[in-house]
């Protein structure tokens, strides 16, 4: 494995060509890769191709736009921790700022000392991969969700940052792809109990958040949870997602059985379990068919 990590980005955002020129002086081969834009749009636009791990944005932008930014990358699914920048910035202004998800605040003119520090202060809040410590036997996590779709986007980008960011892009996607297909499984057809046909129904009649909504009104499914088992041990060089619902289960294998030709239906009940396999030949259930687990070989 490849121990080598890529150095942290930083996201200046700042109208003052001396400040980007100024910041990016004093953490030029400290392990930084530095990206300078100047103001809130430019930054989001540049954040779309290339995810910062850290972003430093001056705090007295025009019409308040440097709280927004802060409020803004808090809300992404995937947020970094921010820190806000001004010259005589009041304390009510900076507890504001620091009560909408920045991290720190650094003073204007930016001093090196003070930068340094601030910037070991956000690597703190930066995800640490165990496969990227050294001397690593073995690592456990363990996850517990809610029965509601709409957090699933979410908890699988934290899963992959927390323990795939050190694998290889085109296996992060597979990963991926099949978190995705098995969570949207435990949550609604294991713990909420949709059917295929229902839940197709729902979609092609607009109304599939009313029946989510119905279902997570219910306490006996609303209270069920998921919970998604991480594990990896240096011996067997390989990463274990388990994934297990509280529903009744399914019958795991008719389905896989009815998928094998993918191109009977585009729509195919099992289609995405199918492909899943096909990525990760390792899929399986158990009896009851409520718990999934994938096997992710460490190159």
């Amino acid at each position: 494995m490849n121990m080598s990590l890529p150095p942290e980005c930083i996201l200046i955002v700042d109208p003052c060509p001396d400040t980007r020129s100024r910041i990016t002086h004093f953490v030029q081969g400290k392990g930084f890769s530095v990206m300078a834009v100047p103001d809130p749009p430019a930054a989001m636009a540049k954040i779309e191709t290339a995810v910062p791990d850290i972003v430093i944005t001056d705090l007295f932008l025009p019409a308040g736009a440097g709280l927004a930014l802060v409020k803004e990358l808090k809300a992404r699914q995937e947020p970094c921790p921010v820190i806000i920048m001004g010259e005589n910035a009041s304390e009510r202004l900076i507890v504001d700022a620091l009560r909408a998800g920045a991290i720190d605040y650094l003073h204007k003119p930016v001093v090196q000392d003070e930068l340094v520090s601030v910037l070991q202060h956000a690597q703190d809040f930066l995800p640490c991969n165990p496969l990227d410590v050294a001397g690593t036997r073995q690592f456990d996590y363990t996850l517990t969700i809610d029965s509601d779709p709409a957090c699933i986007p979410s908890v699988i980008s934290w899963l992959l940052r927390m323990t795939a960011s050190s694998l290889p892009p085109a296996q992060r996607i597979h990963i991926q792809g099949a978190l995705q297909e098995l969570l949207f499984n435990a949550v609604e057809h294991g713990n909420l109990e949709i059917q295929d046909q229902e839940k197709q129904e729902a979609l092609a009649n607009g109304c599939y958040d009313q029946l989510l909504a119905q279902r997570l009104a219910q306490v006996r499914f609303r209270d069920r949870q998921v919970r998604i088992r991480v594990f990896y041990e240096r011996s067997d060089d390989c990463l274990e997602y388990r994934i297990t619902d509280e529903g009744k289960g399914f019958p795991w294998r008719a389905v896989l059985m009815r998928s094998q030709d993918v191109r009977e239906s585009e729509g195919a009940s099992g289609r995405g379990l199918f492909l899943t396999k096909a990525f990760f030949p390792s899929l399986t259930y158990n009896d009851r068919g409520n718990e999934v687990t994938i096997t992710v070989p460490i190159a």
